[in-house]
């Protein structure tokens, strides 16, 4: 009896190893469009380490500072990455060709993505722990801007590996040194 509980009992943890695994896989996973009307997942990305951001080509400040302390970083350490962007501001991010060449001004290793509609950008935000908000900008030519967290996300052969949210220059070349090794 007490050796049939205990086999009960490995069995239960291995269900729950395969789920928790196959959880976490699923937690990051996207559907996404990028340039050319090509769909992209997680799994595209096998073999190869990319930093996943999430923001928006309108952003005044917050977004082009982060792409350019990440560019700046990366051509120091000098290594193969990839950075994809997912965009926040589907409306004003729906050229994804003008999106992505001012992506790539910043780096060019980059891929511009887009959700197909606003609940599933809600979803897979949530999933990631980004949170964003529309802002009414009256007398704006803009009329809304997107308040945002901001934070990379690195993954190396589709797994997540970290997310970083203290960009100082030091914490994040260390960060970014130890994943790309």
């Amino acid at each position: 009896m007490k050796k049939s509980l205990f086999l009960l009992g490995i069995f239960l943890l291995f269900l729950l190893a395969i789920f928790f695994f196959q959880e976490k896989k699923y937690k990051y996973d996207f559907n996404l469009l990028g340039e050319n009307n090509k769909t992209y997942t997680l799994k595209d990305f096998n073999n190869e380490k990319i930093i996943i951001y999430f923001g928006f080509t309108n952003c005044p400040d917050v977004c082009p500072a982060t792409l350019s302390l990440l560019s700046k970083e990366l051509k120091k350490i000098n290594k193969d990455v990839k950075i994809l962007l997912i965009s926040l501001d589907l409306e004003n991010d729906k050229d994804i060709a003008s999106s992505t060449e001012w992506l790539r001004y910043f780096y060019k290793n980059s891929i511009f993505l887009l959700s197909k509609n606003e609940i599933d950008l809600e979803d897979l935000s949530k999933r990631y722990g980004v949170i964003y908000k529309k802002i009414a900008q009256k007398d704006s030519l803009l009329k809304y801007s997107v308040a945002h967290s901001s934070y990379l996300f690195l993954f190396d052969n589709s797994n997540f590996v970290e997310r970083i949210d203290n960009f100082s220059s030091k914490n994040l070349s260390q960060r970014l040194r130890l994943f790309l090794q």
